[in-house]
């Protein structure tokens, strides 16, 4: 590989990690387009990042962060006075207990460190990323779903928390809205859970 082209993949390589940390959610699939890059003698074609790619690599991030307990990597992709909104049973406010360091009762506290947001799926519509997690083996009855909000500065600005609620994300247009998103829950045929539509 040539200089030129090691220098026009640099980007594209620091990106991959993200994929064995959290799965097959950061690869795979789209917005980018393919462009041909002068390399040396040749071309070679390289995905430009679209902004949705970088507002999903950079929600990965932050899961990477939370995951690891690293307090200054979460600091740093969000914006001080984040926005967080919430809908579900109050005990399964762990962002909540894990953003603020908060634990409350020592039963809480044990909880809070053991649930990892893992997501299973996380797809962009603009500024909003939508993440949906399976319950896990410490809340094994809880479902959840994050709308997060990018700001222009690249730097997390809202988060609407959903557990055990089924969400719709529908974006809205002069004559009508359109349903972009649904939750993908496996149990949805044997298990009723509560309703919310997210507009864009």
């Amino acid at each position: 590989m040539s200089s030129g082209e090691l220098a026009a993949s640099t980007k594209l390589e620091a990106e991959e990690p993200l994929g064995g940390v959290l799965g097959d959610t950061a690869g795979g699939g789209g917005g980018g387009s393919p462009v041909p890059v002068a390399a040396g003698g040749g071309e070679k074609e390289i995905e430009i990042e679209s902004e949705e790619q970088r507002n999903k690599f950079l929600v990965l991030r932050l899961y990477e962060a939370l995951n690891a307990r690293d307090p200054g990597g979460v600091q740093a992709l969000l914006a001080p006075d984040l926005e967080w909104w919430f809908h579900g049973p109050p005990k399964h406010q762990h962002m909540m207990r894990l953003l603020t360091s908060g634990g409350g009762s020592s039963a809480a506290a044990s909880s809070n460190n053991k649930f990892v947001f893992s997501p299973r799926s996380v797809d962009a519509f603009g500024s909003t990323v939508i993440a949906e997690g399976p319950p896990t083996p410490a809340a094994a009855t809880a479902y959840w779903v994050h709308a997060w909000t990018v700001g222009p500065d690249g730097v997390i600005t809202q988060l609407r928390e959903y557990f055990n609620t089924d969400l719709t994300v529908t974006r809205l247009a002069a004559a009508a809205s359109k349903c972009v998103w649904q939750s993908h829950r496996p149990d949805r045929n044997t298990n009723s859970l509560p309703g919310l539509v997210l507009a864009l």
